[in-house]
């Protein structure tokens, strides 16, 4: 009698598929997005309604998707509102343009220009999101267990900068950027290996048309596709795949994305024939060898060979000052007086504690969970964690050199710190008392979320927000930035970073946004701000300025003033404006405004 009750435990234990249909989970997933969407848009209604966008890039992409629907070319990328008459030349993609506009266009002649505008800046951004859910359950799913689909996706919801990255309202590329390396990682551990091949393909190639901040991750995992080849003969026909895929991805990227005069030309901060040609050449040799049986001595051959060829194709094309200094066309003066100085390009390392120590915890939690699984996994289990281990460590490594890649290194870390969860649960439930099983569950899950280390961490470190990021964050308010539209369209002198809000609030036009392309208009803004005023007034006239603007005090003025405590925006703070400046009295508003005189007869040259 035991033996039969045990028989027919182990049948209803074989059968998952039978016991847990396959729509079960996905519901789950659904139900799961829907109630994040429900709680992340109901604490961002004012944002989305008043078009309150969080950063400037976010404001310069919609500036971007209205200028194409207003008639503006495909591969006529420049924002003739930066910089006038000429404009400033943006390095940016069309396609993460699509979907913005895909929900704007038809909305439109339906709800008018400023609801559509809202509807797609807040659905856009929880689609991604939906998006990068799936995936996570998906790799949960196969590396973990069926059962464990829900950890991962609870994990990155709790995450804080990536699930930033995919709320309502942030609408650059970056929230496609996480879903695309997501797509690769699941394309490199699906057990299909020619449909994970094309997904992991079309992913790198798809990621290379938006941007190139995620070559690194991208390189490697072709890497790791090539790595697993050398090691097992089978992976070739994943590896082929993902060649393909990869290769005829990122020439139709090419051809469809990038201006016909730039697709032969060096451009090291997006997708050019500097990066598509060493890809090709690696991907034609690498598919070749793939598509026959060659032994492990030949594969590595292989390997170095189309290694080789890539390198060579590189340096041909002279893209090998792309590996040594991806910014050398940016203006020299603006690379040392802004481009220094952005804090998100700068080494994790010179951070400050508390953000070094809270972008620290969750990717060292998925690496230890990554090596867990290495350990406890059968040999043909390993595959897949080592592949989420070297690609989580090397993601960790690069948010080290620069802060940008720390958002990557977490969710690379998420499957990991899923995987101690779900096993640590499982431990937990084979526990006799409930208060173990129910607070030790509490307790592991904040642990793995890493929400209780960073709790601790900003607790015993308590770092206070930079002065005057209060009356900074007034400034930004839409209905305080839109009072200035009381003055005649011109172009005007602000802050750099408050110039795309400037631009999308306002019918102005501006002198600098911190775009690097931008890079004269970026030093001559920053050399009139912490000038003199007759250094000021000779670099306003140049551009022929109308208008000069300031807000609080953020962290640029703060930089202008340090540099220069007497210089042209710490006098116009203290009050002191020079003649050729004629104070308007804005109200409803803490923006303060100065029109720029005419110069008389035989002055201003530079007018």
């Amino acid at each position: 009698m035991r033996h039969e009750a045990s028989l027919h435990i182990a049948a209803r234990t074989a059968r998952p598929a039978a016991s847990h249909p396959t729509w079960g989970w996905r519901a789950g997933l659904a139900a799961l997005w829907l109630a994040a969407c429900a709680w992340l848009v109901a604490g961002r209604l004012e944002a989305i309604r008043t078009l309150r966008l969080p950063d400037g890039d976010d404001a310069m992409r919609l500036l971007q998707v209205r200028a194409w629907l207003a008639g503006q070319g495909w591969f006529d990328l420049r924002q003739y509102r930066l910089d006038p008459p000429a404009g400033a030349d943006m390095h940016w993609s069309r396609l993460v343009d699509l979907p913005l506009a895909a929900v704007i266009a038809p909305l439109r002649p339906l709800i008018g220009a400023a609801a559509s505008d809202a509807v797609a800046v807040a659905i856009v951004p929880l689609v991604t999101l939906g998006v990068a859910l799936l995936l996570l359950a998906l790799i949960a799913r196969r590396l973990i267990a069926p059962a464990a689909w829900w950890w991962p996706p609870a994990l990155l919801l709790l995450a804080g900068p990536p699930l930033g990255m995919m709320t309502p309202l942030r609408i650059d590329h970056h929230g496609w950027q996480i879903v695309l390396v997501l797509a690769m990682l699941l394309g490199l551990v699906t057990p299909d290996r020619r449909r994970g091949g094309i997904g992991a393909g079309l992913a790198i190639a798809t990621s290379l048309a938006i941007g190139v901040e995620m070559l690194p991750c991208l390189a490697l995992g072709a890497g790791l596709a090539a790595a697993s080849w050398l090691a097992d003969a089978r992976e070739g026909e994943r590896l082929r795949a993902l060649c393909i895929a990869a290769g005829v991805g990122t020439v139709a990227a090419l051809l469809a994305f990038v201006p016909s005069v730039a697709r032969l030309g060096l451009a090291c901060d997006a997708l050019s024939l500097a990066y598509a040609a060493p890809l090709c050449a690696a991907c034609v040799m690498l598919a070749i060898a793939a598509g026959g049986s060659p032994s492990g001595r030949a594969r590595a051959g292989w390997i170095a060979v189309a290694g080789l060829a890539a390198g060579a194709t590189m340096l041909m094309t002279g893209g090998g000052i792309c590996l040594t200094d991806p910014y050398h066309a940016v203006d020299p003066a603006a690379r040392t007086m802004w481009l220094d100085h952005v804090s998100e390009a700068r080494p994790l390392w010179r951070q400050g504690a508390e953000v070094f120590l809270a972008s620290l915890s969750l990717p060292l939690i998925g690496l230890a969970g990554a090596a867990m699984m290495i350990a406890r996994a059968a040999p043909s289990g390993r595959h897949g964690w080592a592949i989420v281990l070297v690609l989580a460590g090397v993601a960790l490594l690069l948010a080290l050199a620069s802060t940008r890649a720390a958002v990557v290194a977490m969710v690379l870390a998420l499957p990991g710190a899923a995987a101690l969860g779900h096993h640590g649960r499982a431990w937990l439930a084979l526990r006799r008392g409930l208060a173990v099983r129910v607070f030790g569950s509490a307790a592991l899950f904040l642990c793995v979320s890493a929400v209780a280390p960073r709790l601790l961490i900003a607790a015993s470190l308590g770092e206070a927000p930079p002065p005057g990021e209060a009356n900074a964050e007034a400034c930004m308010a839409p209905a305080a930035v839109a009072a200035l539209n009381m003055l005649p369209a011109g172009t005007v002198l602000g802050l750099i970073d408050s110039t795309p809000a400037l631009l999308l609030h306002t019918h102005h036009r501006g002198l600098a946004g911190p775009y690097h392309r931008n890079g004269r208009a970026i030093a001559d803004a920053m050399r009139a701000w912490s000038g003199t005023p007759q250094a000021a007034e000779a670099i306003i006239r140049r551009h022929r300025i109308a208008y000069v603007v300031a807000c609080g005090q953020p962290a640029e003025a703060t930089l202008y003033d340090s540099r220069a405590p007497n210089g042209f925006h710490a006098r116009l703070m203290r009050g002191d404006a020079p003649g050729w400046l004629t104070p308007v009295r804005i109200p409803n508003t803490p923006w303060r405004a100065w029109a720029v005189s005419r110069p008389l007869p035989g002055e201003g040259a530079g007018a």
